[in-house]
Parts: structure tokens; sequence; C-alpha cells
């Protein structure tokens, strides 16, 4: 009896120890070069124009991540377990949740649709829609936005297509990916669509 009890509680405290427990993972995104200590969750930053980014991954232990640059060290808070998005570009970042649907791609879009994604489009690039409600997504540089409690899910840059294809999961769900662009991106493919407006 005793040795069962002892067994069991071995086991126990084995897969207390083996388990991963809270986890935290954050997708930074900068304008310039990052260097990143794992140890002690430090992003230090060399500004600049090429876009590089870096995945870290924070245990229930680690409360944040700190950013040294040549402005000085700034602390962002990471409380609970998540992906987040830690915005060092010198852009807004505009996102949201890539919707797969049932149907595909529209082979046509209506007047009536097209001024619907224009003013959309319009109201996120002011930060007006912005909502985690909606899944949309409006973060200024320098600051850090908890995405999802899904630790699976994916972030694609604003330098990145979404995949044209994906696998469903065991349960026959699409995966949970963001999609991300600058500000200025977001611009420029509204100036876009006003001209086809005006064809």
């Amino acid at each position: 009896m005793k040795c069962t009890l002892f067994s069991t509680m071995f086991a126990v405290v084995c897969f207390a120890a083996c388990s991963p427990g809270v986890q935290k993972k954050v997708k930074v995104m900068s304008s310039g070069k990052i260097q990143v200590d794992e140890a002690t969750k430090t992003v230090t930053l060399t500004p600049g124009t090429q876009h590089n980014e870096a995945d870290l991954v924070l245990t229930e232990k680690d409360k944040g991540i700190t950013v040294k640059s040549p402005e000085g060290d700034q602390t962002f808070e990471v409380p609970d377990a998540g992906v987040y998005i830690l915005n060092l570009k010198t852009d807004t970042l505009i996102g949201n949740l890539v919707n797969f649907g049932d149907g595909g791609a529209p082979t046509s879009i209506s007047t009536e649709q097209l001024e619907h994604i224009i003013d959309s489009t319009q109201q996120l690039i002011n930060g007006q829609n912005a909502s985690d409600e909606k899944k949309t997504y409006f973060i200024v540089p320098k600051t850090i936005k908890k995405l999802t409690t899904n630790t699976n899910a994916q972030l694609i840059n604003p330098y990145k297509n979404i995949p044209y294809s994906v696998d469903v999961d065991k349960d026959g769900k699409a995966p949970e990916i963001y999609k991300f662009f600058t500000a200025k991106q977001k611009r420029e493919s509204l100036n876009e669509l006003i001209e086809r407006m005006k064809k």
C-alpha cells in the first residue's frame, strides 16, 4: 500500500515538473536590428529601416519584456497566457483575424461591397473600429497587445502573404491566423480601392 501511494505521488510530482504551465508567446516586429536574450527576456533594439522580427516564450514567472534602445529602457508587461504582438516599428501596425470562411474568395465584388471596404479601411487607419470583439487591431509604435489565448495562433508580418491554403485542425477548424500591415501599406491599398471606384 505504501509503495503504491509513493509511486502515485512520485508520478504526480514528475508530471507537475514536466508540464509547461502558463505559456506566453510574444511576436516582436521592429524597424531595425533586434537581439534577444532569452534568459533575461530582454530585447536590444538598434533603430533602422529594415523589418525584423523575433519570437519570445515566457513562463508564468516572467512578467514582461525589457526593450533596450538608444532612447532608454522600457518594460512591456505580459501578464497572462496567450499570444501577444510587440510593435517596435516606426509605424502603426494594423491587423485582423483572417476569416477563411467556407465559400473561398469572391470572383467579383459589387460597388456597395467596395464602398463598405473603403469605409471600414478608412476607419481602421484612424483607429476607430479596432476592437478585441471584432478581432481588428490598431497598434501604435512601442506598445504591446494581447491577441488571443490560443498559443497556437500564427501572426503574419506586413511583408508576407496570407497562405493560399491551410490545413484544418483535428476538430475541422481553420487555424487562427492574424495578418498585419503597416499604416503606410493600408493607406496605399486604400488609395488603390478609391481609384478602382472611379473607373
